[in-house]
C-alpha cells in the first residue's frame, strides 16, 4: 500500500517537471519579438535618410543582441558598420556613409531569421519576391552581385543566382533564365 501512493507523488512530480520546462521554453520562444525590417523600422529601430547612430543608440535599441562597431573595406575607402549578432551568429550589419559615418549607407541582413514587411527573407526565391513585388526588376552589377529591386524602394534583394549546367567560364551577367531560379541571398535596405 505504501508503494502506491510514492509512485503517485513521484508520478505527479515528474508532471510538474515536465510542464515547467515546457513553460519555460514557451517563455523563450514569445520572450522577443521577431526582428522584421520594413521600409521604415529595423525590429526597434526606425529607419530614414535622416538618422544618425553611433554604437550607444543601437546598443540601446538591441538590449538582447550583441552590437560590435568595426571597419570594412573595399575596394574604395573603408568603412565604419556595426555588427548586430544574437548567440547564434550575425543577423544584420550596418554600413556608415564614408564621408559621415553616423549616417546610414546601407543595411545587410545576413540571417533567415529576419523577413520583411512582405514576409521574404534568405531563401525566398526569385519568383516569390516577383508575385509578392511585381514592381521590381533585377540587375547585375560590376561586380557580378545581382539585385532585385527600384530605385524608389528602400527594400531590395540580393541573389545567388546558379549559372546553367555545366557552364565554367568567367564571372559574368546571368541570364533571364538563370536569375528566374535564383533565391535570395541577403535582404538590403536603403536610405531614399
Amino acid at each position: 500500500m505504501t508503494i502506491r501512493p510514492v509512485f503517485k507523488l513521484l508520478f505527479a512530480s515528474v508532471i510538474f517537471l515536465v510542464a515547467s520546462d515546457a513553460l519555460i521554453e514557451a517563455r523563450a520562444e514569445a520572450g522577443e519579438p521577431p526582428l522584421v525590417l520594413s521600409k521604415n523600422k529595423i525590429g526597434p529601430l526606425k529607419l530614414d535618410g535622416n538618422i544618425t547612430l553611433d554604437l550607444k543608440k543601437l546598443r540601446t535599441a538591441f538590449t538582447n543582441l550583441s552590437v560590435e562597431q568595426k571597419t570594412g573595406q573595399q575596394d574604395g575607402p573603408d568603412f565604419v558598420y556595426y555588427d548586430i549578432s544574437d548567440n547564434e551568429g550575425e543577423l544584420f550589419w550596418i554600413k556608415m556613409q564614408v564621408e559621415n559615418t553616423k549616417k546610414i549607407d546601407s543595411i545587410h541582413v545576413t540571417s533567415p531569421k529576419i523577413h520583411d514587411q512582405y514576409g521574404l527573407r534568405i531563401g525566398s526565391t526569385y519568383r516569390e519576391v516577383i508575385h509578392i513585388r511585381p514592381r521590381l526588376n533585377f540587375k547585375t552589377d560590376d561586380h557580378f552581385h545581382t539585385y532585385v529591386g527600384h530605385p524608389a524602394e528602400n527594400i531590395a534583394y540580393e541573389l545567388v543566382v546558379p549559372y546553367s549546367e555545366n557552364y565554367q567560364g568567367p564571372d559574368r551577367k546571368p541570364t533571364k533564365q538563370e536569375v528566374e531560379r535564383g533565391r535570395v541571398k541577403k535582404l538590403l535596405w536603403f536610405p531614399r
